[in-house]
């Protein structure tokens, strides 16, 4: 905005305020009030007769008198936040014919009375979030048969009446969060026909009623994340035909019956993280075929089934890190072609099957973060066209000839990958090197320690399926032959016409002496190709540097 024109609505705001009457203590601003002063002692009575809106913020008075807001038949909204207000009078907010939200959040009262909010046949709204409510009596919401929203988080509930919620058969929100809650009275919710979304994350949930939720047929979100539900009933919930969203994390599950999300066809979003499953019925998602996102993080599950995320075409987003997994089937993904984000950090994984994301060319993130890779196999990315956060670190990598694919790989994508911190864990003449910033000929296989010592045998005297043979095999793959000594401390790399590449270690011990000055040292190297001979000289020359 210019500054003409902020200064023209400063001006006109001021004038406002100056051209009505307004309660000490307050602010009026056209149709709406700010009362914020904390000396204020009591509700004002010469609040502006057109105000609509009316908030008292961080107020002293600590009562509100029958019918205090009387004088003012056109309000809407009444708000107090983090005020003292200890006692309420019948039928405190009487005559107020208008009223649709009404908010008090923050004050520190036990109970409240059912005859303190008669006659709010309006009200459509109702906050009484972090007040220290311990009980709600049974008459509470009487005369509020219009009321589509409420909100009764951060109390001290733990039990609620059977019939609390009886007149409000237009409700659509209802907040129980951050209470203690520790049971559910099973016809409760019975009510709640057009409910679309029921909150009860942080209570103190063990269990559920099986027909809990039976008649909210209209339901759309289910928070239960944050309690100590062990089981859940295979039929609680079975009505929920139009649940888009459940929210299951931070519970104590330890398996889940394989129909009990049968009958959720339309969920999209689903969250089991935090928990203690140690495996999946293989069923488990067969009906629930419009999920797009689904995590089961911080679990325990040690193996996952071929089939389990069969159904699930539509899912973008996977979570499967935290538990202790150790393998995954080659067909595991095959049907995710959706796939957009891919978690498998934090588990036990030792390799991969060169076909586990062959299908999944939407996916753009994929953690491997803290497994116990040591390589990667040949042609595992090839058809992750659009993967361009790929978190590897954490794993103890073999920068070894068997590395090479991924090296190239990360090579060739480079420009366009983030979050690559890929570190060596070995051989120890490479360890703690970034993999991307070494040279390819630095991607070796020394010969094992017990083919050492003995010279190649000639073609025909070699036995099929020999290790031999397999050296053979990867000596024609890499057109290279790899020298090493016994201690694999001095490993030299080349190819058929020259040697490019020398690692030597002169102290591999803790104690062992390196090499003096002006001396010399050799060794004798052995691959499959045959003998080389490596002399390395140390001269000490006098003179600047």
């Amino acid at each position: 905005m210019l500054p003409g024109a902020w200064l023209h609505w400063a001006c006109l705001l001021l004038l406002l305020r100056l051209a009505q009457p307004c309660p000490v203590g307050c602010d009026c601003f056209v149709q709406e009030v700010f009362c914020s002063i904390e000396e204020l002692a009591a509700i004002p009575r010469d609040i502006p007769p057109h105000a609509t809106n009316i908030v008292f913020i961080e107020t002293s008075f600590t009562m509100v008198e029958a019918r205090a807001f009387s004088g003012s038949p056109n309000l809407t909204k009444v708000v107090l936040l983090n005020t003292r207000l200890s006692h309420w009078e019948p039928d405190a907010f009487g005559g107020l014919p208008s009223l649709q939200d009404l908010e008090i959040t923050g004050s520190a009262f036990p109970n409240i009375s059912a005859n303190i909010f008669s006659n709010l046949t309006s009200l459509s709204k109702f906050t009484l979030n972090f007040n220290m409510l311990e009980a709600l009596p049974e008459g509470l919401f009487h005369h509020m048969g219009a009321l589509a929203s409420l909100q009764l988080q951060g109390n001290r509930l733990q039990t609620l009446p059977g019939r609390l919620f009886q007149p409000l058969k237009h409700l659509k929100t209802l907040n129980l969060a951050q209470n203690l809650l520790a049971q559910l009275p099973e016809q409760l919710f019975d009510p709640l026909g057009s409910l679309q979304t029921l909150r009860l994350s942080n209570n103190a949930l063990t269990s559920l009623p099986q027909r809990v939720f039976a008649k909210l047929g209209s339901l759309q979100e289910l928070f239960l994340d944050g309690n100590s539900i062990s089981d859940l009933p295979p039929e609680v919930f079975s009505q929920l035909f139009c649940l888009e969203k459940l929210w299951l994390q931070r519970n104590a599950i330890v398996h889940l019956p394989p129909s009990v999300f049968s009958s959720l066809g339309n969920l999209t979003f689903l969250n089991l993280q935090g928990n203690a499953l140690w495996e999946l019925p293989a069923d488990l998602f067969a009906q629930t075929k419009g999920l797009i996102s689904l995590s089961l993080s911080h679990n325990r599950l040690e193996t996952v089934s071929e089939g389990t995320f069969a159904n699930l075409s539509n899912l973008s987003s996977l979570t499967l890190s935290h538990n202790a997994i150790t393998q995954l089937p080659a067909g595991i993904f095959r049907d995710l072609k959706e796939l957009i984000k891919l978690y498998l950090g934090s588990n036990n994984l030792t390799a991969l099957h060169p076909d586990v994301f062959q299908n999944l060319s939407k996916l753009e993130l994929l953690s491997l973060s803290r497994n116990l890779l040591t390589t990667l196999p040949e042609g595992i990315f090839d058809t992750n066209y659009n993967l361009f956060n790929l978190a590897l670190h954490g794993n103890p990598w073999q920068c070894d000839c068997h590395l090479a694919y991924l090296f190239n790989w990360l090579h060739e994508y480079n420009d366009r990958l983030f979050n690559i911190q890929t570190y060596c864990a070995g051989p120890a003449y490479l360890k703690g090197q970034v993999v991307p910033a070494l040279k390819e000929e630095q991607l070796v296989c020394p010969v094992t320690r017990d083919l050492l010592g003995f010279q190649a045998p000639r073609m025909e005297d070699r036995e099929p399926g020999s290790s031999w043979d397999l050296i053979a095999e990867e000596r024609a793959a890499w057109s290279r032959c790899t020298y090493s000594n016994p201690e694999g401390t001095v490993v030299l790399a080349c190819d058929k016409a020259q040697c490019r590449w020398l690692s030597v270690q002169l102290s591999p011990r803790q104690g062992s002496q390196g090499l003096m000055y002006n001396a010399t040292q050799e060794w004798k190297l052995k691959s499959s190709c045959g003998y080389m001979k490596v002399i390395v000289s140390i001269e000490a020359q006098a003179g600047e540097p």
